[in-house]
């Protein structure tokens, strides 16, 4: 299945060792390549040069380790860890140099806007000079530094560390090329988020990639079979408007793609399938790979171990969307030699499970019944709180319910992907362009359904407000221009029962919270099933009521389009289900989501919503599919320190085929039994599963013959 493929490309299981110093003192590259092998990992990432060189050589910049003597540290570890047959990537970092080599050449380095050498403080150790992101250093002088390590070492590839900076620079080379390209003297003032900065922003992100085809290019003189990658910021710590880059514009540079994502951040349990589906969807040829760490990780405790148990099924979150793993540490030649090592072999079944079932577990593409609509002007225009709280809010509800989604980026929003979707979400994608809306409306025209909330189509890309929501008729509504602050004393009124409000039978009335857009019902079609309630003031209580709680503004709005569907909440019931918490939210939205999709779902079970199931097809083939299960059952709180065992978990699968040619349960610790099959109906049969008892994690692979 994966023999074809260039090592890359397939299946990659990483530790990176970013030593310091005097980790290179006694370095023994046959315990570190001993070490990989026991923990079957398939490639490390080991410090080259760029701020401290881990090898000797003549360039103008060497800045030789202090405390290396004779030894050769990349040629040693490279011999040992090939005989394993482990690929070596090195890691060169060019965001600094030390003021000694500063001095040679300071028209390689940044200037800010008063002229004086950019400097990034360390407050134990000498500060290091920043180059410009244009200069010689960072380009000239770069490929010059990654050719002599492909010349003197049989290295497998490189990975540019800090390849962008923060900022503006106003070096003259920045200033003359500006100038030169743009028509204008770079901008000065006010913060550099601020809009005035946004045409610099655009030709920054240029040079940066620039750069980086370059580099590219450089990598690939040594045979394409040598890797080219960098860390990248997505998603969830989108930094596009501070550096000038994000995933979108560089994943074409890269070889794999990988994203940072700690558990210390806290995201969402199921935050490691989200971004591996972001990573799919953006580049779905390329290894989706997940930075995280065992030990503190991220820029804290970076000396510590994390919580070992949530880890773990941060690790499983991932392998269920088909990822795979960049384990970052920060000290030690590998983690069974440094300071704690209480977490040293944590990855190692996990690891020996994915290398076990690497054909299987290498190609997998999410088998979906939702597709949930990623908007990258949206996140740009409003960030986090205003765009991913959404987008987190709406996916807590869909891995609650157990319903199979997949995520779309923006850029693959067509026709074609459209065509294949039961249900299209859009979790607040104010920022869409006419191009995307049309694609909305044709979809939902003929025949589609649609869940939008918020501000969806309310905005232009560029995150101005639009007089009206562009896709109004699709919503059958039209904004009145008034939004009111329901933050505090918000309610909703039931006006009609239906399936959106089961479980509100013995209520009325429904908590309500943050901005409410107030739009008006336009057409025959549409329906107001909830409404907007003004705000009741609890004090003083004697006056604490309303002379009547109907108004003409829905809050839930239901309405035919064409041949389709679309369901309008005009503010963040999904922002609420994560940032709130009151249970009216997620149980609107849960019901909207049953209700657009019918009685036939892919995945139906008893579990508990801390039981999550993805299930995936496997391989190119029809007919193969990988069922995870994911156990985050545990006390109310976080991190995760003990998993709790659920038992008796009964699972119905819809699947398209005639009979289930074989099954294989593919993790140890969990049976998964097949009970019985029977058809279903227009070539689908429902298959009945069993688990008897799930601690952690569980998986089943299945083929399904048409």
């Amino acid at each position: 299945m994966t023999d074809n493929k260039l090592w890359y490309q397939k299946q990659l299981r990483i530790l990176q060792t970013v030593l310091r110093e005097p980790d290179i003192v006694n370095y023994d590259a046959r315990s570190v390549a001993e070490y990989l092998e026991q923990i079957h990992a398939n490639c490390i990432i080991i410090n080259g040069g760029g701020i401290v060189d881990f090898f000797k050589h003549n360039l103008v910049t060497a800045n030789p380790n202090p405390f290396m003597t004779d030894e050769d540290m990349l040629k040693d570890l490279t011999e040992a860890c090939h005989e394993k047959g482990i690929k070596v990537i090195v890691r060169v970092d060019f965001r600094g140099v030390d003021k000694r080599i500063y001095e040679l050449r300071p028209d390689w380095f940044s200037m800010n806007a008063q002229g004086e050498p950019m400097i990034r403080d360390n407050p134990l150790h000498s500060a290091i000079f920043q180059p410009c992101y244009q200069s010689t250093y960072r380009n000239e002088h770069a490929y010059a530094f990654i050719d002599y390590l492909f010349q003197h070492y049989d290295i497998d590839g490189i990975w540019e560390n800090s390849y962008s900076q923060s900022g503006i620079c106003y070096c003259k080379s920045c200033a003359d090329r500006y100038r030169k390209e743009i028509g204008q003297e770079l901008p000065r003032g006010g913060e550099f988020l601020d809009s005035h900065y946004d045409e610099y922003r655009f030709w920054k992100a240029a040079c940066v990639e620039e750069h980086l085809r370059d580099c590219r290019a450089v990598v690939k003189k040594y045979g394409e079979e040598k890797a080219f990658s960098a860390e990248i910021f997505g998603l969830y710590s989108d930094h596009f408007k501070s550096t000038g880059h994000d995933l979108y514009a560089i994943r074409d540079h890269f070889d794999f793609l990988v994203t940072p994502l700690f558990t210390a951040d806290h995201e969402p349990m199921n935050g490691p399938t989200t971004l591996i589906k972001f990573l799919k969807s953006l580049s779905p040829d390329k290894t989706p790979v997940m930075l995280f760490g065992h030990l503190g990780t991220n820029n804290n405790l970076r000396y510590v171990s994390s919580p070992k148990q949530e880890t773990r099924l941060w690790m499983w979150e991932a392998i269920s969307a088909g990822g795979s793993f960049w384990n970052c540490n920060f000290n030690g030649q590998h983690p069974n030699a440094t300071y704690d090592r209480r977490n040293a072999f944590l990855c190692e079944d996990i690891y020996a499970f994915m290398e076990q079932h690497e054909d299987i577990l290498t190609v997998q593409q999410t088998a979906a019944e939702v597709t949930v609509l990623y908007s990258r002007a949206t996140n740009i225009a409003f960030g986090k709180d205003g765009y991913m709280s959404h987008l987190m809010g709406l996916e807590q509800v869909l891995t609650d319910r157990h319903i199979q989604y997949r995520l779309l980026s923006d850029d693959k929003l067509t026709e074609e992907a459209l065509a294949s979707t039961k249900l299209l979400m859009l979790a607040n994608a104010a920022c869409l362009s006419d191009d995307e809306i049309e694609l909305v409306r044709g979809y939902v025209r003929g025949g589609g359904k649609i869940i939008a909330t918020h501000r969806t189509s309310l905005c232009t890309p560029n995150g101005v407000e639009r007089h009206d929501y562009a896709l109004g008729d699709v919503f059958g509504c039209k904004f009145t221009g008034v939004v009111k602050d329901n933050s505090t004393y918000g309610y909703q009124l039931i006006r009609e029962r239906h399936p959106l409000t089961r479980g509100f039978a013995d209520t009325d009335i429904l908590a309500s919270w943050g901005p409410q857009y107030l739009v008006r019902a336009t057409t025959d079609t549409a329906r107001s099933i909830i409404t907007y309630v003004p705000q009741i003031f609890p004090q003083p209580p004697e006056r604490s009521w309303l002379r009547s709680m109907e108004t003409e503004y829905p809050t839930a709005l239901l309405n035919t389009f064409g041949e389709g569907e679309s369901l309008l909440f005009p503010y963040g019931v999904d922002r609420n289900v994560w940032i709130h918490g009151h249970a009216d939210f997620a149980e609107l939205l849960g019901n909207a989501i049953d209700y657009m999709l019918g009685d036939r779902r892919m995945l139906d079970s008893n579990a508990p919503s801390s039981v999550h199931y993805s299930l995936n097809h496997s391989g190119a083939e029809q007919g193969k599919y990988v069922l995870h299960v994911v156990n985050t059952t545990s006390t109310p709180r976080r991190p995760i320190l003990e998993a709790v065992p659920v038992h008796g978990l009964d699972i119905q699968l819809r699947l398209t085929g005639a009979q289930i040619t074989k099954h294989r349960s593919l993790y140890k610790d969990t049976s998964i039994e097949l009970i019985k099959t029977e058809p279903d109906g227009d070539g689908s049969i429902v298959v009945h599963l069993h688990i008897p008892v799930i601690r952690e994690y569980g998986a089943l692979y299945l083929e399904c013959e048409r």
